[in-house]
């Protein structure tokens, strides 16, 4: 225990180096030059309107935190009969709460001053733009990943000399805490975004006639304001949560399998070591990006993305080296060779997503033909590239399974043989392969989050040029960054949707496992693989709550596209009114009034986004108490089938659909303001929403679905005998 302890001390020393770094960053990057007195004016109205939403949705969230903190402590005490796993339990889901706020607001406070910084860049060069903007992300991601490696550490260290035996169980608690905060962060942000994203395009560009990012506009602030709420925030959040998951998921795992016994400690601890070392190889990403002459910016990118996750898996060979041998060649060899199998998945989704929503490929390039027909080829076309896309990443996610599970199973079965979990040694060493590779994909965050961090900032860049009247080569130039931006935020989602989709079998099998645990001690009649055989599909219990997690994935999907269009809708007709009862506006003799709007998306975000939430909360809970634990399963089962390929079509085609648009502003098919560019402006309008709110919020909602199953389990078993009502009711009538 003591060699854990000690790893896990090395690891929060490397978080803290994270932060440092990032704060380091931050204060060169607010060191560039602001710009003159209208460009900063147009900055702070930005970063003021951001901070008066985040701070609004936190208020109401914090109150939702206290209620669950209780209800788990409580619920968790009545259940073991012990105040301090209740009370740390408690603790961490408030940990892992806090957390997500904090990243989520320190992504946001950096971006909103970066972008007027990283507009006047381009005045010197396109990569001293480059530079800022990218330097800007990177603030968010080592933050991201040096606070989250830095608190699990701590965590860790503290819970397993204050609970030697349930220290998981507290723990786990920690992701619940995230992935809630993040359902919050990506429902409400999402719908403040795309409602005054969708407000501001409708009647400016559409009615109006006049040009995205026109400081006539009154919803521009408000557009600006929604890109780092949504995308900055939401995302940071989103990935910080992520980041939670599964390194605290696959602590859970080893815990289950009884591995935080002396001997084999290291493999409890391997996630937050290959945290640590990918952390350090990101540190060396963020300084090392270098534009060549004539190089595309998103090469550049995607190169800097290549090297880091290259010394990552590097350094995931060498520390398992050391760390490992003493456990056989299989598990020093394998062990490694599954994270970094995680790990080079997200250049391959960077890969399939650039294909599916960059210009210069086929895909987006056909959307934008299709623009030179009808609005409605334009949204049939890109909706069936977004089905099509879905396919390869699915296929990717299936594969890495596989493999992983093969390599987890030849590796760990002999050491989970000697173990209590001896009859199931097969399936749990597959299954810890899979969370190592897990484990890979997540530890590179920092270098993927500061890729899509560097997207809103870009993207408010070009909108501060246009705001404030910069030269058309400037504008020019930032629009090449805001279209690669488009392009790597597209990519953080479909980076963000597969580690849902690996995190979820890791929980699922914890969760499943968990039962086994609690049924048996308190029921002692129940045999253990009687239980694990009871959540075959053909249990009536087990389909029904496949399909009610359907359901809930249907539900929010369809409340968080609702909820844009209502939101939108008063948004038009507030900016409507603006412009016909004050037609000075369009003549440049009169300010719009910027705040109304904001308030406006700021009201109406939050009043939205408490119900879709709630359903997340109350289904696996009521399900479970109705239905009993086997029908919990079958509803994570059901979101995960439903919600994966459903987040990832939404994100991909959202993003085809933009940059068909700016493929026509470059001077294909008329360019701006040809008929061709009003076609595709309404596909990108449609998408608007697809992209940054209603995709996206399968990835938590997912995460959500399964870490609030494993920490209310012990409760869902203790209430109804881990049979379930139903089964019982079946009994009864029978007699």
């Amino acid at each position: 225990m003591q060699a854990g302890l000690a790893l896990a001390l090395l690891s929060s020393i490397v978080g803290f180096i994270g932060v440092a770094t990032a704060v380091y960053l931050a204060s060169w990057v607010l060191r560039q030059d602001p710009g003159p007195d209208n460009v900063r004016f147009i900055s702070e109205a930005i970063a003021t309107g951001a901070r008066a939403y985040l701070f609004r949705q936190y208020r109401y969230l914090s109150v939702v935190l206290v209620i669950l903190a209780v209800i788990i402590g409580g619920g968790i005490y009545a259940v073991n009969h012990s105040a301090a796993l209740g009370t740390l339990s408690a603790v961490a889901f408030l940990v892992g709460a806090l957390g997500s706020m904090m990243a989520g607001y320190l992504g946001m406070y950096v971006t909103t001053r970066s972008a007027s910084r990283a507009a006047v860049a381009a005045y010197r060069s396109v990569f001293d733009s480059l530079r800022v903007a990218w330097r800007a992300g990177s603030v968010m991601g080592l933050s991201l990943a040096g606070t989250a490696l830095l608190l699990i550490s701590i965590l860790y260290m503290a819970f397993t000399r204050a609970l030697p035996e349930d220290w998981a169980l507290a723990l786990v608690s920690m992701a619940f805490g995230a992935s809630l905060v993040t359902l919050f962060m990506r429902v409400g942000g999402g719908i403040y975004t795309k409602a005054a994203d969708l407000g501001a395009d409708l009647v400016g560009k559409v009615e109006r006639g006049i040009p995205e990012d026109d400081p006539r506009n009154p919803g521009v602030i408000a557009d600006n304001v929604g890109d780092n709420v949504g995308d900055v925030a939401g995302m940071a959040a989103d990935v910080f949560e992520s980041y939670i998951v599964i390194m605290t998921g696959t602590i859970f795992l080893s815990w289950v399998i009884g591995w935080y016994k002396p001997g084999f400690v290291n493999l409890v601890v391997l996630p937050l070591v290959y945290g640590a070392l990918a952390l350090l190889a990101t540190l060396v990403g963020v300084f090392i990006l270098r534009l060549r002459a004539s190089e595309h910016p998103l090469s550049a990118i995607s190169k800097d993305i290549y090297e880091t996750i290259g010394i990552s898996v590097v350094l995931f060979f060498v520390a398992s080296y050391f760390l490992l041998r003493p456990l056989g060649t299989l598990v020093t060899v394998l062990s490694p060779l599954a994270a970094s199998l995680g790990a080079i998945v997200a250049p391959v989704v960077l890969a399939f997503t650039g294909y599916y929503t960059h210009y210069t490929y086929k895909p987006v390039k056909e959307i934008a033909k299709q623009a030179t027909i009808s609005p409605a080829t334009v949204i049939v076309t890109g909706y069936a590239y977004g089905l099509l896309s879905a396919i390869p990443v699915i296929l990717l996610i299936v594969v890495i399974l596989g493999v992983t599970y093969l390599l987890g199973y030849v590796a760990f079965k002999p050491l989970i043989a000697a173990t209590s979990m001896g009859p199931y040694s097969g399936l749990l060493a597959g299954i810890y392969g899979t969370a190592l590779a897990s484990v890979g994909l997540l530890s590179v965050a920092g270098i993927i989050i500061t890729a899509d961090s560097f997207g809103p900032v870009s993207d408010n860049a070009a909108g501060v040029a246009e705001m404030s009247g910069m030269p058309d080569e400037i504008r020019d130039r930032l629009d090449v960054l805001d279209a690669v931006g488009n392009t790597t935020k597209a990519t953080t989602k479909g980076y963000a949707i597969s580690s849902a989709a690996l995190a979820a079998l890791v929980l699922f099998v914890g969760f499943i496992f968990e039962v086994i645990s609690i049924s048996t001690s308190m029921f002692n009649s129940i045999d253990a693989q009687e239980l694990l055989g009871s959540i075959m599909v053909i249990n009536p219990n087990v389909l029904l709550g496949a399909l009610i997690g359907a359901i809930v994935v249907y539900f929010l999907a369809s409340r968080t596209l609702s909820a844009v269009g209502v939101t939108a809708m008063e948004i038009v007709e507030e900016i409507r009114r603006q412009f016909r009862e004050r037609p000075g506006i369009l003549e440049w003799k009169e300010k719009p009034d910027y705040a109304r709007v904001v308030d406006i998306a700021t009201r109406r975000a939050i009043q939205e986004f408490m119900a879709p939430v709630l359903v997340a909360i109350v289904a696996p809970i009521v399900t479970g108490l109705v239905l009993g634990w086997q029908a919990v399963a079958g509803l994570i089962a059901g979101a995960i089938l439903v919600g994966v390929p459903r987040a990832l079509l939404m994100a991909n085609a959202g993003g085809a659909w933009d940059n068909a648009k700016k493929y026509i502003e470059s001077g294909q098919y008329g360019g701006k303001g040809s008929e061709a560019h009003k076609a595709a402006v309404i596909g990108d309008t449609v998408g608007d929403p697809f992209k940054d709110t209603t995709g996206p919020s399968m990835n938590p909602l997912i995460k959500v679905l399964n870490t609030l199953s494993v920490v209310f389990a012990p409760m869902i078993v203790a209430a109804n005998g881990a049979l379930g009502v139903a089964v019982l009711l079946h009994g009864l009538l029978a007699l």
